[in-house]
């Protein structure tokens, strides 16, 4: 037995019950002590009806049919059976209240291996490995889930096996047809006419002789014991015999028929097009919107970590208009084998997931994307969108604000907007920001974007020079001077907010526009008239937390990191080149010489790491101390640079490595933090934008994924110092 393999007690169907309500009645039993099991049937043995014999045998058990349900919805509909109020507004709090039930409970989940919207979909997955667990952490919940696919468990699962019920009364015919087999490729499990006709072109791979949709007509008559016709098309009766048949396809042949569907998909978009997405335009509509991101993650799989034809897709905003954010999630998750690639729509998807906002409406959903790829600076995208047909209900216009996801210096500014209020400059319309961390006001240009005046520090809210371009919007264009913080705070309008954590500012309306602020910035939208109903969001953090993993997002052709972050985050100004004649005898290593030389080291003292050019004491020789907690490998010299968490940092003039030199008590871990001068800078800068954006970020999916990114980016920068603690220790201990 492979490590990977599940522990599976096998038992006939006839006995399955009375195991199971054994495992129910005994809390000793050993079968599953993580509080959940799975049930895997084999040939004509119906796990199904084996829970519903459990549940019909167990006082208030909940039994919920899993098929085609996502984790979240699968979630909702247990909470909401078992009577928890929880589920309705959305995030993990419904843990500490399933610990809280007064009784054991049993759910019974049948054909979990069937969830989701297409066939491949991750939300099995995704309930077996991350929500039931959550379930039934600690809790008392005891939980039974069919699962008739066993290579969906791991090492550790536990369970059922249950043995063949005999002759299946239903037996295959000697050879399945083409177009039967085609039809198991499909994603969605219905399919109209004209995609059934293009899956059977796809696997005879026989562009001369097409099947015609009336040749299909009578396949399901000759086959009605196996298909059925449905009001969009044709399915399976028994969604098994599509499951077997998947498994018995070669996988040349079903990457070429995910790569036709793709291809055709694509081509069939413009006669697809509809203002309210494709789905609403009838069944092939609804079928492309749910199939099509998915048969693209499926079309390079003959290379197993080429992702290109789903990457590819979903930088096309006129297609990614059309589909729904759980089809652009699942199929990117399953693409990526476990996240999802940074800096596209698929990870704007994922980071707005974390957020709660997950609009109900495809127009509204597009909005979204259109924000997303806005705020990157994503222009190819945003044309697509605006090219797709959708009937957006808004539309940014201009943005200063740092998406879910974003990690680089170019959204650090304005910083968290707190509240915003109306105001002329100069005549203009603009918007005065208020209530970021470092300064109190910035005006903005309310039609543009454009950055009039500001920041200003609370102690000279407006300075006097700027009293009177500054004044009250008035209707008669003669409104008075502001000159206090008070008369703009004064200003800020009553009006609720769009978002609790992620636009937590007051809507301010500005003619037709209404903008949105929050700890990412601001953001101006149009039209703004009933913009409340779709762009408004209660912000209900999913019941299931983070779809998964995505990388960080970043401005569209942003270049990769480097020295010159550190200038847009520390200021040009602060940068102190050094004369050549002034480097300090010792100091031979040329990429160190050339840093300090050219670029030079900025003076500043941020989160426990200073550095003072400025100082007398900076490039002087530095002894290794005897006390220190690690020796270097190299003999030096040293030469100081600065302070970081209450240690030295130093710069080894013969390898150019920067060091920090901790003594026996410290806390942390490495000495050797950069294998040279410049990456030390680049890194620094890294570091700094991630603790910049830290303090602005009310959410710990968020949090979590922010780490991860600093950390990605510094083991891209240098590998080898990256693996001090020194690095990490504040956004792991702060």
């Amino acid at each position: 037995m492979s490590s990977n393999t599940p522990v599976l007690e096998a038992v006939s169907a006839q006995a399955a019950a009375d195991r199971l309500l054994r495992w129910w009645q005994d809390t000793s039993d050993p079968l599953a002590p993580g509080g959940w099991l799975s049930l895997v049937g084999e040939g004509a043995a119906d796990g199904g009806q084996v829970l519903r014999e459990v549940g019909a045998q167990v006082a208030s058990s909940v039994l919920v049919d899993a098929t085609e349900r996502t984790a979240e919805e699968l979630l909702g509909e247990v909470l909401a059976a078992l009577g928890l109020e929880s589920r309705r507004y959305g995030g993990r709090r419904w843990i500490s209240e399933v610990r809280a039930l007064p009784e054991r409970r049993l759910v019974l989940l049948t054909h979990v291996h069937r969830m989701g919207r297409t066939r491949r979909s991750y939300e099995a997955e995704r309930l077996l490995t991350g929500t039931l667990k959550a379930l039934c952490a600690r809790t008392g919940l005891q939980v039974i889930a069919q699962v008739d696919a066993p290579a969906l468990l791991r090492s550790g699962d536990a369970g059922l096996r249950l043995e063949p019920a005999g002759a299946d009364p239903a037996p295959a015919p000697p050879a399945w047809p083409d177009e039967v087999r085609a039809l198991a490729l499909a994603e969605p499990r219905t399919v109209p006419p004209r995609a059934w006709a293009a899956l059977v072109a796809g696997l005879r791979a026989d562009d001369d002789h097409p099947v015609t949709e009336d040749a299909l007509q009578a396949v399901p008559a000759e086959h009605d014991r196996w298909l059925e016709q449905r009001d969009d098309g044709v399915g399976f009766v028994d969604e098994a015999v599509a499951e077997s048949l998947r498994r018995e396809t070669g996988p040349e042949t079903v990457t070429r028929v995910n790569r036709h569907m793709t291809a055709w998909l694509r081509t069939l978009a413009p006669e697809l097009a509809h203002p309210d997405g494709w789905a609403a335009g009838g069944a092939l509509g609804r079928y492309a919107a749910a199939g099509l991101a998915m048969h693209a993650a499926q079309a390079d799989h003959e290379q197993k970590w080429t992702t290109q034809t789903l990457d590819e897709l979903v930088a096309r905003g006129e297609l990614v208009a059309h589909l729904p954010q759980t089809a652009l999630l699942d199929a990117a998750r399953c693409a990526h084998y476990g996240g999802i690639g940074g800096n596209s729509a698929a990870a704007d998807a994922a980071y707005l997931w974390d957020y709660g906002v997950v609009p109900a409406t495809q127009p509204a959903w597009a909005a979204w994307l259109h924000l997303m790829a806005t705020a990157r600076s994503d222009d190819d995208f945003v044309a697509g969108l605006l090219a797709s047909g959708i009937r957006l209900p808004w539309k940014a216009v201009w943005t200063r604000w740092r998406p879910p996801g974003g990690f680089h210096a170019s959204f650090l500014a304005p910083g968290l907007v707190g509240e915003t209020a109306e105001v002329r400059w100069h005549g203009r319309p603009a918007v005065a920001a208020l209530g970021t961390p470092e300064v109190d006001v910035t005006i903005w240009d309310a039609h543009t974007g454009e950055q009039l005046a500001g920041p200003w520090p609370e102690d000279s809210v407006v300075p006097e020079d700027a009293h009177t371009a500054l004044t009250r919007p008035d209707e008669s264009g003669t409104g008075g001077a502001i000159t206090t913080l008070d008369a703009l705070e004064a200003a800020v309008p009553g009006t609720g907010m769009a978002h609790p954590s992620l636009l937590s500012a007051p809507v301010l309306t500005v003619g037709e526009l209404a903008i949105l602020g929050g700890p990412g910035g601001l953001f101006a939208l149009s039209p703004a008239k009933g913009w409340e109903e779709t762009a408004g969001t209660p912000g209900r953090a999913p019941l299931t937390g983070p779809y998964a993993a995505a990388g960080p997002t970043t401005p569209q052709h942003a270049t990769p990191p480097g020295t010159a972050d550190l200038r847009a985050v520390v200021g040009e100004d602060s940068f102190r080149p050094v004369k050549e004649d002034q480097l300090p005898a010792g100091l031979e290593e040329d990429g160190a010489r050339e840093v300090l030389t050219g670029l030079g080291i900025p003076a500043f003292d941020e989160s426990g790491l200073r550095l003072a050019p400025d100082d007398d004491a900076f490039l002087t020789a530095f002894t290794w101390p005897d006390d220190a907690a690690e020796a270097p490998e190299t003999e030096g010299p040293f030469f100081h640079l600065g302070r970081w968490m209450g240690a030295d940092v130093v710069l080894d003039g013969t390898g150019g490595e920067v060091f920090r030199v901790g003594d026996e008590d410290d806390p942390v871990d490495g000495a050797l933090v950069a294998s040279s001068l410049e990456n030390f800078l680049a890194m620094t800068a890294q570091w700094l934008i991630g603790l910049r954006i830290s303090a602005t970020v009310d959410n710990s999916d968020e949090q979590y994924a922010l780490r991860q990114h600093v950390s990605g980016e510094l083991w891209m920068l240098d590998d080898t110092g990256s693996e001090s603690a020194a690095w990490m220790y504040i956004f792991e201990n702060d």
